[in-house]
């Protein structure tokens, strides 16, 4: 039988990863270096809506800035180049730009109460707070959702996982570069670090319904 599953939402938050003007603007970063920002930058309006319903059941809602330094000695002792340092438009995300804003769209809702992660790798728990402040708010599960699904959304999600969070990942309000890599990426984490789940049924479960998960129990045959 398929498990049932319903959420705790004083024991739940959304994070928000990296909805900033460098990776979902057309003229940011991602655009100006020839990649197609349309993808990610098409999931906005699930986005809100998911911030939306989380607010409205009580649920926290986190967000995660990511910023770069165009000093930062750490990616200039490299012998092989970091992708921060391969494209022609620079690294994306500079410290106080426009770059690093979250996209119009939604800086409104990225303010109080929103709680606000600044971090500097892909994943939202290194060397940040994070953790520290979902134990300090009794928080065991964690939707997700934002870009790039292949590269800080996997990565704080294997990271998730790692500290024994249960995650959810809303299937259509993450993005990558390409649908191809967003879909190896979605398997993956459903197969191993979490559950990927149709925003549709996130919502339901937001507003208290108990739903199947996308999986069935593997039994062993003795």
């Amino acid at each position: 039988m398929k498990e049932k599953y319903d959420l705790i939402p004083n024991e739940t938050a959304l994070l928000v990863i990296d909805m900033q003007n460098s990776w979902c603007h057309p003229q940011g970063s991602i655009g100006r270096n020839g990649y197609d920002a349309s993808m990610m930058r098409g999931i906005i309006p699930e986005v809100k809506e998911l911030v939306n319903a989380c607010r409205e059941t009580g649920i926290l809602d986190i967000w995660t800035i990511q910023n770069h330094y165009p000093d930062d000695i750490t990616r200039q002792i490299h012998r092989i180049r970091p992708h921060t340092h391969r494209w022609k438009a620079g690294p994306p995300g500079l410290k106080d730009t426009w770059e690093a804003e979250v996209v119009d769209e939604l800086k409104e809702l990225a303010q109080k109460p929103a709680e606000i992660i600044v971090k500097h790798r892909f994943s939202a728990f290194f060397d940040t707070r994070l953790d520290t402040l979902l134990r300090m708010k009794g928080i065991n599960t964690l939707l997700i959702c934002g870009v790039a699904t292949t590269h800080c959304v996997e990565t704080s999600v294997r990271d998730a996982y790692q500290r024994d969070y249960d995650v959810l990942i809303a299937e259509e309000a993450v993005a990558a570069l390409t649908k191809e890599d967003h879909d190896a990426s979605l398997r993956l984490m459903n197969k191993v670090f979490g559950v990927v789940m149709k925003n549709e049924q996130l919502l339901s479960l937001i507003q208290g319904e108990s739903i199947p998960l996308g999986f069935e129990t593997e039994k062993i045959n003795n």
